[in-house]
C-alpha cells in the first residue's frame, strides 16, 4: 500500500522533470514548426501515460476506441497548419499536438 502510495506521487514528477529535461533540448534544435509539434506531442503522450503509470486508473471505457475520429481530424489540421507554415501559431499547435499524443495513447491503451 506505501509503495503504491509512492509510486502515484513519484510518477508524475518524474514525467514533469523529463518534460522540464527534454523541452529545452527541443527548443535547441531548432525545427521550426514541427519543434510545437513535437513538444505537443510529448506533452500529450506523457498526459496519456499520467494515470497508467501512476496506477490510479484501471478502468477501460468502451467508446474509448472512437477517440481515432477527432484524433484523424486534428492530425489532419496540423498536416495542413504545417504546409501553411505562416498561419500556424506555435501555442495552437502545442495545444492541438498534445491532444493528437492524449487521444493517441488513449486509443492504443483501451484496444480490445
Amino acid at each position: 500500500m506505501f509503495l503504491r502510495k509512492l509510486v502515484v506521487i513519484f510518477v508524475p514528477l518524474l514525467l514533469a522533470g523529463l518534460l522540464c529535461v527534454a523541452f529545452p533540448l527541443i527548443l535547441q534544435l531548432q525545427l521550426g514548426f514541427w519543434t510545437n509539434v513535437l513538444m505537443g506531442g510529448l506533452l500529450g503522450v506523457s498526459l496519456g501515460l499520467l494515470l497508467s503509470l501512476s496506477g490510479l486508473s484501471k478502468r477501460r471505457e468502451p467508446f474509448a476506441g472512437l477517440l481515432w475520429v477527432p484524433l484523424v481530424v486534428l492530425a489532419a489540421i496540423v498536416g495542413m497548419q504545417g504546409f501553411e507554415v505562416m498561419s500556424a501559431q506555435g501555442p495552437m499547435v502545442l495545444v492541438e499536438s498534445a491532444f493528437i499524443g492524449y487521444m493517441l495513447v488513449a486509443v492504443i491503451r483501451t484496444k480490445k
